[in-house]
């Protein structure tokens, strides 16, 4: 499969937008034009395929970190959540109003793995830009459309979050080249602590 050419960052300002309209369509949103996705992904992502294999990797990256800050949001700064939603309009990553408990996001990633709709490797690759696209982006947001958080606040929330991290912060598993860790999840804190940090000198 050949991967998709374009950096992340021009893929999230170009191209996922469409992509996720493809995904969602035919979705009644349940309110407010917001569209739950966690019974359709849990029920073997069957709707992922709209979206062309050589720009999964890239998709789900984003999906990822749009669904993670959503969650923080709803999570840490729920006064500000409603304003946040009619901003953004993020898909909610959980089964629908019935069933009000948030989806864990690595299951973005974990559940089109498994049924082999897409390459771990590739969404591994993938990763260490999606960390670093997340933590501008966000910080980016809030200076632009709610500087009443602070990004560093909300970053700090992120990671002592059990959710996130995993619970207890564990000793993690490099691989054998000594580079990356081999858990999937190790590899997304790893990532995005070393983003947060790496933006901290720019905030």
């Amino acid at each position: 499969m050949q991967f998709c050419f374009m950096s992340l960052k021009e893929y999230y300002n170009q191209t996922f937008q469409s992509d996720l309209v493809s995904l969602l369509r035919g979705f009644p949103p349940a309110e407010a034009r917001i569209f739950y996705l966690g019974q359709t992904w849990m029920q073997g992502c069957s709707l992922l395929p709209r979206v062309p294999a050589e720009r999964r990797p890239q998709f789900l990256g984003c999906l990822y970190f749009t669904v993670l800050v959503d969650q923080a949001m709803h999570t840490y700064f729920p006064f500000e959540h409603r304003r946040f939603e009619e901003l953004t309009l993020y898909p909610k990553f959980r089964v629908g109003l019935g069933h009000p408990a948030y989806l864990n996001p690595v299951l973005v990633f974990e559940v089109p793995i498994h049924h082999h709709l897409v390459s771990e490797e590739e969404v591994r690759q993938v990763i260490p830009e999606a960390m670093r696209l997340f933590v501008d982006e966000t910080g980016s947001f809030f200076r632009d459309h709610m500087p009443e958080i602070r990004a560093q606040d909300f970053f700090e929330r992120l990671l002592a979050d059990p959710d996130v991290v995993g619970g207890q912060r564990r000793a993690v598993a490099i691989d054998a080249a000594g580079e990356k860790p081999v858990s999937f999840h190790d590899l997304l804190v790893n990532e995005l602590s070393k983003a947060i940090s790496d933006a901290k000198p720019r905030a």
